[in-house]
């Protein structure tokens, strides 16, 4: 299976026919497409599975701003939220907490093109870029400047072989 994938490819991961799949992207809520060509867009493979996975999981993702706590949604404007970082911090729940300070030393070694960056996580920075918390410019400047031979489908499970 290769690492790239459009609407076709999309369904079959995603369970989805492919009128699904274009209603899903028109409105936004599929993670954003490497390219859009004529034939329709295209994703990285791992970008679709990360994205059935993290819709499955029910993960709500905060980002603190000095003082301010904004809720991501996937492919969502970030939305401010009442809460203090103080407040997230204390509470239990399903949650992933991102901070400023982190995110701009992220966006600083992808930008440097420092060699660490192709040991970055590609499902975790396309993660940040869905959310809107990674810019589109930055994604790709990622992309350009990491190797991807390792991109393949997500495993399920364990085999026994890994353990």
């Amino acid at each position: 299976m290769g690492f790239l994938v459009g609407v076709k490819e999309a369904g079959e991961i995603l369970g989805w026919d492919r009128r699904k799949v274009s209603t899903y992207h028109f409105r936004g809520v599929l993670p954003k497409p490497v390219i859009s060509l004529s034939s329709g867009p295209i994703w990285f493979r791992k970008q679709i599975e990360y994205y059935k996975t993290s819709k499955e999981s029910g993960l709500t993702t905060y980002y603190t701003d000095g003082e301010i706590v904004y809720e991501c949604k996937h492919n969502y404007p970030m939305r401010e939220t009442i809460y203090s970082p103080e407040e997230i911090n204390e509470c239990a729940g399903n949650y992933i907490l991102y901070q400023e300070k982190d995110i701009k030393q992220l966006i600083n070694i992808i930008l440097e093109k420092n060699p660490i960056a192709q040991f970055l996580s590609f499902e975790s920075i396309s993660f940040l870029h869905d959310l809107g918390i990674i810019e589109t410019d930055i994604f790709h400047d990622y992309i350009q400047n990491s190797s991807f031979e390792n991109i393949g489908p997500i495993r399920e499970g364990r085999s026994e072989e890994s353990c």
